[in-house]
């Protein structure tokens, strides 16, 4: 477990040079890949210290960190993450066809409406497939 969490540690100090090294050369490079370099330097700098710190945490309590994984894993707890993610599906669902109408009746363009009706029949397909899947599967 020490040398992962060294090796994030190494990833975050990458990314705050690579962040020191955007700052000095930043009129030497154009826009886009500016930004690009900015991304990737924020997300391992982000990546690695909140890994590292993880995994500090977790060698310093791993009794918390078997019974987090514990309940994490447990049947009840699963099945209120399914719940949870099924009902925001459908919140999603219903919005989509909203925001279709929404665009409908304030005459807005017509490749949103197709887009939002696009997901929201994309997402019934999906669901139905799924279902047949898994009807099978048990």
């Amino acid at each position: 477990m020490r040398t992962k969490t060294k090796l994030y540690l190494l990833l975050g100090l990458c990314g705050i040079a690579l962040l020191a090294l955007i700052l000095c050369l930043r009129s030497n490079l154009t826009q886009p890949l500016d930004g690009i370099l900015i991304g990737l330097g924020s997300g391992m700098v982000g990546l690695g210290v909140g890994r590292f710190a993880l995994g500090r945490f977790e060698e310093k309590n791993p009794q918390e960190m078997r019974q987090a994984e514990i309940e994490a894993n447990d049947e009840r707890n699963q099945a209120i993450r399914f719940r949870a993610q099924a009902q925001s599906g459908l919140v999603l669902q219903w919005l989509a066809m909203a925001a279709a109408w929404l665009c409908i009746l304030t005459d807005g363009p017509l490749w949103f409406t197709l887009a939002a009706v696009g997901v929201f029949t994309g997402k019934t397909v999906l669901e139905l497939g799924l279902m047949a899947y898994h009807q099978r599967r048990m």
